[in-house]
């Protein structure tokens, strides 16, 4: 029963994964480079010359401010690792303890079995 509900589980996981890879795969693309004034091998160059006149108070802040705060030339890096830096140690460190853990569990689970069997 137990090697049941695994297989099923394993198999449920990637039919979900499966349609939602074909389901993502009909979407249109929400970013292909045709629609920026400023191309983006310009904009990786140069930041400052990004038009950032229809964004919001925080994209607006965050493309102005960003080279001078932390001289990442990408937005997405440097504000995983620059603002939010402890915040990405801290959900580093839970996958890391969760692995330890679940390793320790499986380990422990085969030592005795072996043992088990050492003893019939």
């Amino acid at each position: 029963m137990k090697k049941f509900l695994i297989w099923f589980s394993l198999l449920a996981v990637l039919l979900t994964g499966t349609y939602a890879m074909i389901t993502m795969a009909a979407m249109p693309r929400t970013y292909d480079g045709t629609q920026a004034q400023v191309p983006v091998y310009q904009l990786q160059q140069d930041p400052a010359s990004y038009d950032d006149g229809q964004a919001d108070g925080a994209a607006a802040a965050i493309v102005q401010q960003n080279l001078d705060r932390t001289h990442a030339v990408n937005d997405v890096t440097s504000i995983v690792f620059d603002f939010r830096g402890y915040d990405t140690m801290g959900e580093a460190f839970i996958l890391i303890t969760a692995v330890a853990g679940s390793l320790v569990i499986l380990f422990n689970k085969k030592e005795k079995k072996e043992e088990q069997k050492d003893e019939k």
